[in-house]
C-alpha cells in the first residue's frame, strides 16, 4: 500500500505554488520603506531618502538623530534619560521606533487607514 498517490503531489505542489505567488505578491510592491516622524502626533518628516536628520523641537533643541538608509531607520543619539528609543535598533517596514518622553513615533507611513467595524 502507498503512503501518497500522484494526485497527492499534485495537490501539495498546486498548494506551494499559490503560496509562493501570494508571498511574491505581498513582498514586491514593498522594495522601499518610507517612514514618517511624528512629534506631538504631528507628521514632521517623510523619510524618503537615505541620510541622517535631526529631530528639533518648536524651541530648537535637539531631541533625536534618525538615521534612513533606504530600508532600516534607527535612532543614534536621544536625549530622553533611558534612551529606549536607541536601543530599540533598526526597524524595517512594519515596525515603530516610540520615545516616549520627546513625544516620537517614527513608523512606516501607511497609504490608507483600514476601517474594519
Amino acid at each position: 500500500m502507498k503512503l501518497f498517490r500522484k494526485s497527492d503531489f499534485l495537490i501539495i505542489a498546486f498548494v506551494f505554488m499559490i503560496l509562493l505567488v501570494i508571498f511574491l505578491i505581498i513582498n514586491i510592491g514593498n522594495n522601499g520603506s518610507n517612514f514618517v516622524v511624528k512629534l506631538d502626533g504631528k507628521e514632521i518628516l517623510e523619510l524618503k531618502n537615505p541620510g541622517s536628520y535631526e529631530i528639533k523641537n518648536t524651541d530648537g533643541k535637539l531631541l533625536t538623530i534618525v538615521h534612513f538608509d533606504g530600508k532600516f531607520v534607527w535612532v543614534s543619539d536621544s536625549s530622553c534619560p533611558l534612551k529606549i528609543c536607541e536601543k530599540t535598533g533598526k526597524v524595517s517596514k512594519g515596525g515603530k521606533i516610540i520615545c516616549v518622553p520627546n513625544k516620537i513615533v517614527i513608523e512606516t507611513k501607511k497609504t490608507q487607514e483600514l476601517q474594519t467595524w
